[in-house]
């Protein structure tokens, strides 16, 4: 049976879908955007959290690393992320658990049970299993099987997507797939490549197969000033809505709720100078959508 890794199953999530659902949150995403807030779902591999705050530095964690991926300066600890294999050694051995695992690697079936227990309120609110990321094309193959089996028992699906991943495999994915929450970062490819480290060629096109299978699509557009809330954007956000017979939009207002998880990783957050879009211009940019017959929700 298949197997992946999986950040989190949050439950009772009322915004990735209709109803009320339950979202699995798995690791891996080809683009690296400037304001990604689950970094810890980039990587493919699993890696550590490090809360300094607690660590006594007391060493018990280096001497149990097989790879030699710890060591302790005047900063607190350093982990050489490219040696380490996450096997938890050193999270078992951490007395006041500063050390903890991103990820844990679960079968399908482990998936499976899990979100079932949620089973009762899909069927009162009419919502289901969302799957997002990182990029959950990145684990295609787990998902197909996965939400195979939801299909089975007629629970409702949803992909949260860049939509940068293998066309033929998406198209297999969309025959289980019931609907697309589909993010559109940016419509220039030039800036999508320099905001998320990909252009958006192919993710167009994965965009205009959804329309070709007339698959229900809704497009998220996360909202980050100065970078891609100009009304140009915009305005070429719904002519792509319009072209591939989208009749929702959701915009995602900057936030900078993931933080903390770039401190556990120890990695560099260079977004923090951004601010949060102001509302009265973010029911402008509604209000633009709207006129063009398009529903709009803010927040999703």
């Amino acid at each position: 049976m298949r197997s992946t890794l999986v950040c989190e199953i949050e439950h009772y999530a009322i915004h990735d879908g209709p109803g009320i659902r339950t979202v699995v949150f798995l690791k891996g995403c080809p683009l690296r955007c400037l304001w990604c807030s689950n970094p810890e779902t980039q990587r493919k591999e699993n890696e550590l959290y490090y809360n300094k705050s607690s660590c006594l530095n007391c060493g018990a964690c280096i001497k149990v690393c097989k790879e030699n991926a710890l060591n302790i300066s005047t900063e607190g600890m350093v982990i050489n992320r490219d040696k380490c294999t996450g096997c938890d050694l050193c999270v078992k051995f951490c007395p006041t658990s500063s050390l903890k695992l991103v990820a844990k690697t679960m079968t399908v079936d482990d998936v499976f049970n899990e979100v079932m227990k949620d089973s009762l309120f899909y069927n009162q609110s009419g919502g289901g299993v969302t799957v997002s990321g990182g990029e959950a094309l990145m684990n295609v193959d787990f998902v197909l099987d996965f939400f195979k089996l939801l299909k089975e028992i007629y629970v409702h699906t949803t992909l949260e997507t860049t939509g940068f991943g293998d066309t033929d495999k998406l198209e297999s994915l969309s025959l289980y797939t019931d609907l697309f929450l589909f993010d559109l970062k940016h419509v220039d490819k030039y800036t999508h490549k320099t905001l998320t480290g990909v252009d958006n060629s192919l993710i167009l096109k994965n965009l205009q197969l959804l329309k070709d299978l007339n698959k229900e699509v809704i497009i998220r557009i996360p909202l980050i000033t100065n970078l891609n809330d100009s009304i140009e954007n915009i305005q070429n956000s719904i002519n792509i809505a319009k072209d591939n017979n989208i009749k929702e939009i959701h915009l995602l207002p900057y936030h900078t709720l993931g933080l903390d998880k770039y401190r556990r990783l120890q990695k560099n957050y260079n977004l923090d100078h951004i601010d949060k879009p102001i509302p009265e211009y973010l029911n402008k940019l509604k209000t633009l959508i709207e006129e063009s017959k398009i529903k709009c929700i803010i927040g999703g």
